[in-house]
């Protein structure tokens, strides 16, 4: 893959960036609020950067919200996204769609030692579970399990979306 756009859309705001070389590049936020679709932000936001979506080889989006099917409906904000008229509309191939929580719990994978903050004295057992989870316009979770061998399974989760019993 040469560039590829990814974004983090949650109920407030669209996190939008190029994905080149394994690194991110030309971060941009943008009011949901602002745009009647995804596409329309995607559009605005590349025409920003001068690049057009001819350029793009690959596009993955974190969404607040459950992603199952082709229809998705994200939490707190007005968008709604059908993966196929997506895909059609902006002349893509192929859109990896998947919740935030889970982009969040993977990307928690690359972080290196010297990046953690340290919250409360103490040493974590590699053997178990890691959490991931953060307040926003909703509540997100994600979870990690250890595979072994510095492997990790994540796990998705709407925690604004459970009730109490």
């Amino acid at each position: 893959m040469k560039l590829g756009l990814v974004g983090d859309i949650g109920g407030t705001n669209a996190r939008f960036a190029l994905w080149r070389e394994q690194r991110l590049e030309a971060v941009r936020v943008l009011a949901t609020a602002d745009f009647a679709t995804p596409q329309q932000a995607i559009r605005a936001y590349l025409e920003e950067l001068g690049q057009t979506l001819a350029e793009v080889d690959a596009v993955c989006l974190a969404c607040a919200g459950p992603v199952r099917g082709d229809e998705f409906r994200f939490t707190n904000n007005h968008w709604r996204l059908n993966r196929p008229d997506f895909c059609r509309e902006l002349g893509l191939s192929e859109l990896l769609l998947i919740n935030d929580f889970y982009a969040m719990a993977l990307g928690m994978t690359r972080v290196r030692p010297e990046e953690l903050t340290e919250v409360c004295p103490g040493s974590a057992d590699p053997e178990r579970p890691r959490l991931v989870i953060g307040p926003g316009t909703g509540l997100g979770v994600g979870t990690l399990l250890p595979l072994g061998d510095g492997l990790w399974r994540a796990l998705p989760g709407e925690g604004g979306h459970v009730d109490l019993p």
